[in-house]
């Protein structure tokens, strides 16, 4: 499909950013090697940023791409250096003008460079394979090419898929870095893709950095990636302006390089994908407790009219919920473990149905209600203590309704029970009558 492209790093002055370099930034778990998605990152990672490089044919620009006032780690030394290659190919006229493809949900709450970490050289090359099938010595396998966002746009390949990749210029020049700045930062999970093709092993080192400091765990290997893989890290607590960097340099003579056609000596970095960050945190909403959600049936049914309709029908651990006391009977389930899975579950797929919730929230509801219907096997205690955290979570925000009074003997008895399906209609996460009332417990 393409020919190799050149893409030439930018002139940047190092600075000192690292007046706010005491952070904790942490790890959640260890980093995840993805070897499933491959190419087809849509709706798996980058809904708020992604990158993925994008030139053909041979070519070289003054820089990858950046936003605006970016500050690099990138040591000063070595800015300034234009291999003669790349100086050549500045008079190329490129297909592709464009060297990156950079979308997601807020684009310009990020800034990008990949660069070549070595003094005798400031660029990082943009290599686009060839298709399955399309021969010419660098094909990938089927299935790894990118998602192509930027498809048919001006400067870009009009392909839906374009296997690609940043790699580390000339094969003594190691390391290839990725940095991107974070000026929201939060909780993140960003995840970094390898391809290269098919029949040609690379195996490398990684190792990540948070203004410009290790951070612990997250370092390792990733070998063999001709079949596509990501290295996943979940961070906790990125502080605003951060500077995320991955460094990757190749490893030699690996024992996954053995069966191989060839062994290869540089570097590949093939798209960053971000999500999470403050930058697209959802709006976070009111929650409540299985205490307030017990004494306000009215509220699930709508008999008191404060949504735009009844939070019924509801699907729980096998059962249908249609009766506001039905739900109020799961939230006085008794005893640990699964009892107070079927508790705190109910109380936050109310909250969830009436105010909206994370989308790991409701994934972890689905989880055990499939699990409780079923008797599978599942961890039903840490789930409920989970769900009791995010029901109490937002406890303290006020309602956008006025809350009816409490009816803590409204499903004691059967006759009170009949027809408390109560006024139908659409489920309301945002049917409140009245946002300006005060809250009521």
């Amino acid at each position: 499909m393409s020919i190799q492209t050149k893409v030439g790093a930018g002139v940047f002055t190092l600075c000192a950013l690292y007046a706010s370099s005491i952070f904790a930034v942490s790890l959640d778990g260890t980093p995840v090697i993805d070897n499933t998605t491959q190419g087809n990152w849509g709706g798996v990672y980058g809904s708020c940023y992604n990158v993925l490089p994008q030139a053909s044919p041979r070519t070289c620009v003054p820089e990858v791409e950046v936003g605006p006032d970016f500050e690099s780690t990138h040591p000063e030394q070595y800015v300034n250096v234009i291999n003669p290659e790349c100086k050549r190919d500045l008079e190329a006229q490129p297909e592709f003008s464009d060297a990156v493809c950079i979308k997601g949900e807020a684009p310009g709450n990020f800034d990008v460079r990949i660069y070549v970490n070595n003094p005798e050289v400031d660029n990082a090359y943009a290599w686009g394979f060839n298709e399955p099938g399309a021969g010419g010595g660098n094909e990938v396998l089927p299935g790894t090419s990118q998602e192509n966002a930027c498809m048919g746009e001006a400067g870009h390949s009009p392909d839906a898929v374009y296997a690609s990749t940043f790699d580390s210029d000339k094969f003594a020049f190691d390391p290839l870095s990725g940095e991107i700045r974070i000026t929201q930062g939060g909780d993140a999970r960003i995840a970094y893709y390898f391809l290269t093709e098919k029949g040609i092993c690379r195996s490398q080192k990684y190792a990540l950095y948070v203004n410009n400091v290790a951070v612990p765990g997250a370092s390792g290997e990733v070998l063999d990636f001709s079949t596509g893989k990501y290295v996943v890290f979940n961070l906790l607590d990125i502080p605003d302006n951060a500077l995320v960097r991955l460094d990757t340099q190749k490893i030699d003579g690996t024992p996954s390089c053995l069966v191989a056609t060839g062994e290869a000596n540089n570097s590949h970095l093939s798209g960053i994908f971000v999500d999470g960050t403050q930058a697209c945190a959802e709006p976070e909403g009111p929650t409540r407790t299985l205490g307030y959600w017990k004494n306000h049936p009215t509220v699930i049914n709508n008999e008191s009219g404060v949504l735009d309709g009844s939070l019924l029908p509801l699907n729980f651990c096998g059962d249908t919920i249609d009766e506001a006391c039905d739900a109020v009977s799961y939230l006085r389930s008794k005893g640990g473990g699964i009892g107070n899975f079927k508790r705190q579950g109910m109380a936050a797929l109310l909250n969830c149905e009436a105010f909206g919730c994370p989308q790991d929230i409701r994934d972890l509801i689905n989880a055990g209600s499939s699990a409780c219907a079923g008797g599978g096997s599942f961890d039903f205690g840490g789930a409920g203590s989970t769900l009791d955290e995010f029901n109490n979570s937002n406890d303290d925000v006020a309602l956008p309704f006025q809350s009816p009074s409490a009816q803590p003997k409204y499903c004691s008895t059967d006759d009170a029970k009949k027809g408390n399906k109560g006024k139908k209609g659409k489920k309301g996460k945002k049917g409140k009558k009245n946002k300006k009332s005060k809250k009521n417990k």
